[in-house]
């Protein structure tokens, strides 16, 4: 006796939902090309622009009240400056981020992303919170 599923499969939900949370594109993955500069570039840019950062473009770099992002050989080096950012060290160390850099005044930071996940979102929007404070 095959018993049935009362819930539905994740598939099919998937499917049915796309259209309608198609406006989560700003925050979701890279699907397979997650260490390709552009790509990373362009979901950083989706993600300022969702977030309503205002910001200018120019070959590659995106400048904005507060820093800049900018696509480079191997990610997008992110620059912030604010007073006393809520940051430490280890924030960017975390996978997916190179090459940062914190003053110890925490005044700015500096650190390149070569991948888009949960942690670099979660990093942009915490540094945006707390600028536009």
């Amino acid at each position: 006796m095959t018993k049935k599923s009362k819930s539905r499969d994740l598939d099919h939900l998937m499917e049915q939902n796309d259209t309608e949370l198609s406006f989560l594109s700003a925050y979701g993955g890279l699907s397979n090309d997650e260490e390709d500069p552009s790509s990373i570039y362009s979901a950083v840019k989706r993600f300022l622009k969702a977030g309503g950062v205002k910001f200018e473009e120019k070959k590659q770099r995106i400048e904005f009240e507060f820093g800049y992002a900018q696509r480079v050989e191997n990610g997008c080096k992110i620059y912030f400056k604010g007073r006393s950012l809520p940051l430490v060290n280890s924030d960017l160390m975390q996978t997916g981020f190179i090459d940062g850099k914190l003053p110890v005044r925490r005044g700015s930071c500096t650190v390149t992303i070569q991948s888009w996940d949960i942690e670099q979102r979660r990093f942009i929007e915490r540094l945006v919170e707390h600028i536009k404070k």
